[in-house]
């Protein structure tokens, strides 16, 4: 029993022993709680003070603000002349007494006038839907729109105007020969605006731009580009009939959208492959403004890359000169509208246009005698774009990167320049037309006049066919084709002409070998050849030796 209370009495103690710590710990814990009340009170209490002393100073500043305000807007009073001083002995001056002025009136600020309309904006009339002549309300309503949209063109025609002269004096220098931007400008897209908005919801609801094109880089479009294998607005999907924007009319638009600089520009148009070239030349087309056109596209015209821009439509292969040339000179792009160049900017490009067939032919002649160059001091004649034929001298520099080959020609004036080698001659006394390494070839005149009989010639009917495209226009309904305005007479005839070809095709594929049937005819010839019955009289009746015929019965 002395041992259990023992025990007891021992827990008892170490409990209190227990209790006493806890106490000791929350009465410190209290303490720091305290200590940190009383610092955040004081914290409280000097932001409040500094409150009050920046509200006190932004009132003084204010106060003194607008004292100097009404200073100024008093006018300052006439104070009286001081009386003169008095001669008497007395030490003590009486005092002068002041005059009141009266304090001047202060007229009340003019009330601002209120802003009155140019026009009052007339209301639709409430009677028709439609403009009626004879109604006053739809008379004075036509009237206010036709009104209002000779404004709103007026002032788009300012703004291009303006936008035009900012263009042209940035990049052309003092003397008003052109020059280009530097490499981080950002030249301006006015075209940008008339991209047509068919194949712009087409490609924005397109899931490969959404996913990989929207997001990309200027460098991650070069990639896209360079595994391209058509220029085509349209491509068809992996699996599957339906027509989607390609890749490369995609990648265009992106980078319409990033707003290249002259720099990044230069290095489309520069590149190796002739996909990024032609992206960047249709970022142009599409784009920049119609008097940049020919600046940046007419060094193209000479490139003689062949390859095939539009696999799905016509797999014939072109250079990209000649597909430089039909952006130039078309205003359609597959089924994509250009922007339309003015008509006095057209006919000078293709007054322009007309001789750059002679040229390539010529490009491809001088190939062969690059040698003729090499030496300095060669008398040579040069053309310019406007078929205009000037004497220079070789200074026995050439640029051969492949392409868009060059020699270097000191003109008449001094000025050294390089020169396409399409645009170069030597002339020669016993040159011929034919030899267009040493002639020029036809005039200008005669390559415009030619051009011109062309375009008459095509705009004329001939036949029945009223129509340029002669009334066939191709439909494409969830990726098939359908061609609409075609007699039916005429797809008959091709139809039975589709089915006896493809008879004949599968006579021949599944008769006899051609074998079997050569033996066959060698069989024939011999056992079952037909006997001339004329020639056998006439030869019996001659020689008796011919052979003799029995009848029976």
């Amino acid at each position: 029993m002395a041992n259990q209370s023992t025990n007891v009495m021992a827990h008892l103690l170490a409990q209190m022993q227990g209790v006493e710590s806890l106490r000791r710990q929350n009465a410190a814990a209290a303490q720091l709680l305290a200590t940190q009340l009383q610092s955040l009170a004081a914290a409280e209490e000097q932001a409040k003070a500094l409150a009050v002393q920046r509200r006190a100073q932004e009132v003084a500043v204010a106060s003194a603000q607008l004292a100097t305000t009404l200073a100024r807007a008093q006018p300052t009073p006439h104070t009286a002349a001081p009386a003169p001083a008095s001669t008497s002995s007395s030490a003590v001056p009486s005092p002068t007494p002041r005059k009141t002025v009266p304090e001047a009136k202060r007229e009340p600020p003019p009330r601002p006038a209120e802003p009155v309309p140019a026009h009052d904006e007339v209301p639709r009339c409430h009677l028709h839907i439609k403009v009626q002549k004879t109604c006053r309300l739809c008379m004075a309503f036509f009237e206010y729109q036709d009104a209002k949209n000779k404004k709103l063109q007026e002032r788009k025609d300012a703004a291009i105007e303006r936008l035009r002269e900012v263009t042209s004096s940035k990049y052309k220098n003092d003397t008003g020969t052109s020059t280009t931007f530097s490499q981080t400008d950002k030249a301006p897209l006015p075209n940008f605006s008339h991209f047509p908005n068919v194949m712009l919801e087409r490609i924005l609801k397109n899931d490969h731009y959404n996913m990989t094109i929207s997001n990309s880089s200027v460098a991650d479009l070069k990639n896209i580009l360079f595994a391209c294998e058509t220029c085509d607005t349209e491509s068809r999907a992996h699996n599957s009939l339906d027509l989607e924007p390609s890749a490369f009319i995609c990648s265009v638009y992106r980078m319409l959208s990033l707003h290249l600089t002259e720099g990044e520009l230069q290095s489309l148009m520069n590149s190796r492959s002739c996909w990024i070239r032609c992206a960047g030349y249709m970022y142009v087309r599409l784009g920049i403004h119609q008097d940049r056109y020919w600046d940046l596209l007419s060094d193209a015209l000479m490139d003689d890359d062949e390859f095939v821009p539009f696999p799905g439509r016509e797999a014939e292969s072109m250079s990209v000169g000649q597909y430089v040339e039909q952006l130039l000179a078309k205003d359609k792009y597959c089924n994509l509208n250009l922007p339309r160049i003015p008509v006095a900017q057209r006919k000078s490009i293709n007054k322009r246009l007309v001789l750059y067939g002679q040229f390539r032919r010529r490009y491809d002649a001088n190939l062969e005698v690059m040698e003729r160059f090499k030496d300095a001091g060669v008398k040579v004649e040069v053309c310019n774009h406007d078929g205009e034929w000037a004497p220079a001298e070789t200074t026995g520099v050439q640029h051969t990167p492949g392409r868009l080959n060059t020699v270097q020609v000191k003109l008449a004036s001094g000025r050294e320049q390089h020169v396409s080698i399409g645009m170069i001659i030597v002339p020669g006394k016993s040159a011929g037309m034919q030899d267009l390494t040493k002639s020029r070839g036809r005039s200008a005149q005669e390559l415009l006049d030619r051009y011109q009989e062309q375009q008459r010639d095509s705009a004329v009917a001939s036949g029945k066919d009223y129509c340029k495209t002669s009334g066939q226009h191709t439909v494409r309904v969830g990726g098939v084709a359908f061609v609409a305005g075609v007699k039916r007479k005429e797809l008959e005839q091709e139809a039975e002409s589709d089915d006896e070809a493809s008879r004949a095709k599968k006579q021949l594929t599944s008769g006899p070998s051609a074998e079997h049937r050569a033996k066959m005819a060698e069989i024939e010839s011999k056992y079952c050849a037909r006997v001339d019955t004329t020639k056998g009289k006439s030869e019996n009746s001659d020689n008796l030796d011919g052979p003799e015929r029995l009848r029976l019965g």
